[in-house]
């Protein structure tokens, strides 16, 4: 009979396996907006778990009791790195998608299944744990400096692609706090040097206590690979979803200018202009009309060239050459000088209301009004 060595630390193990699952399937299964980038958020904590019951099975002796287990890989640790980018990858960029060449970022994974099998196979031959094989002793270390070297440099490109997403979200969004990763950089972060952990743990393992230290001297760091993991998922899980105006920088591809996304933010710019009557503003400037907007300058701009076709100056001078057609055409107005009725219009001089005017209509201010009144 088997006798289970139960204490808090493998309580905390089963604990965290459980609960892993439990996030890593709600985000692979849960159809939501970001689908296909929470899948790769949830083969993490599914990863950590299986190789937390891949730990426990060692404390309870079951690999020493059933060796037929020997022959289950449990460790994928080499995925993770690539997990950790891909899912990044989506989140700060919309346009992403994941293509079959991209799976050889895998291939290390099947490296360490190999050598997981060869070791079950040594296993049962020689009556042992997988964990006391030849094979175990001579590529486990390499596989775990191999894990380490991969989340370091994989998370370096997510955050990476973090900061390059949060200098874009600053360039083109004024409420941008509303917009930014700043909890996933921070755990990544921290999810980084929880592995690089492992090089202090690993070298003293091989060359102080050759390669001896139980399993119950890495349940810390088990533990917080656990947490850290667990907490990744969640929160990737349970923040709500963001969807940006511009779908991102989908929206910056010049075969997709015309889109109709762009359309309609223009049309969106040209009722919040007419309605609140901005151009009468003669000081009006692309960062007034931001602000007054909520929006970043650049994203008004953005919209005013690529959606309308026109640069700044003239989107907006368009309306002012119209307000003074409008009221050359009212009686009303008759007494006002034509200087007068251009000030009124948002027009802050006299050169620029001419050759603006003659620029939209083809004549001179005065020349319009001279026809008017022979009409």
């Amino acid at each position: 009979m088997i006798e289970l060595p139960v204490n808090i630390f493998n309580f905390i193990i089963f604990a965290s396996i459980i609960i892993g699952i439990t996030f890593g399937l709600l985000l692979i299964l849960v159809k939501r907006i970001n689908s296909k980038g929470n899948r790769f958020l949830g083969y993490m904590p599914i990863i950590i778990a299986l190789w937390n019951c891949w730990v426990l099975g060692i404390d309870f002796k079951f690999y020493e009791s059933f060796l037929s287990l020997n022959l289950i890989p449990f460790q994928y640790s080499l995925a993770l790195g690539p997990c950790i980018f891909y899912y990044t990858k989506y989140i700060t960029d919309q346009s992403f998608n994941f293509k079959k060449k991209y799976l050889f970022h895998f291939v290390p994974v099947l490296i360490e299944v190999i050598v997981s099998i060869v070791q079950g196979f040594e296993s049962i031959e020689k009556g042992i744990p997988n964990y006391d094989t030849n094979v175990f002793f001579i590529f486990s270390p390499l596989l775990q400096l191999g894990s380490i070297i991969s989340v370091v440099i994989y998370s370096f490109y997510a955050l990476k692609s973090i900061r390059n997403y949060h200098i874009w979200i600053n360039n083109n969004y004024s409420n941008s706090h509303g917009y930014n990763l700043n909890w996933l950089y921070r755990l990544i972060s921290i999810l980084t040097i929880l592995w690089l952990l492992w090089v202090p743990y690993t070298i003293v393992d091989y060359i102080v206590f050759d390669y001896d230290l139980g399993v119950r001297h890495y349940y810390p760091l088990y533990i917080l690979m656990a947490i850290i993991t667990i907490w990744i998922s969640a929160e990737g899980f349970l923040r709500p979803e963001v969807i940006l105006l511009d779908s991102l920088r989908k929206s910056l591809r010049k075969d997709i200018v015309g889109s109709d996304e762009i359309i309609e933010q223009a049309k969106w710019l040209k009722e919040q202009m007419e309605t609140n009557l901005f151009y009468l503003n003669s000081e009006l400037t692309l960062g007034i009309l931001a602000k007054e907007l909520s929006l970043h300058p650049n994203n008004v701009s953005r919209i005013i060239n690529e959606g309308l076709k026109k640069s700044f100056s003239d989107f907006v001078n368009e309306y002012r050459t119209n307000a003074v057609i409008q009221k050359l055409n009212d009686a009303e107005y008759n007494k006002i000088t034509l200087l007068g009725i251009a000030f009124d219009c948002g027009f802050s001089s006299k050169t620029t209301f001419n050759r603006v005017f003659k620029k939209a209509i083809g004549k001179t201010p005065f020349e319009y009004k001279e026809e008017l009144k022979r009409i």
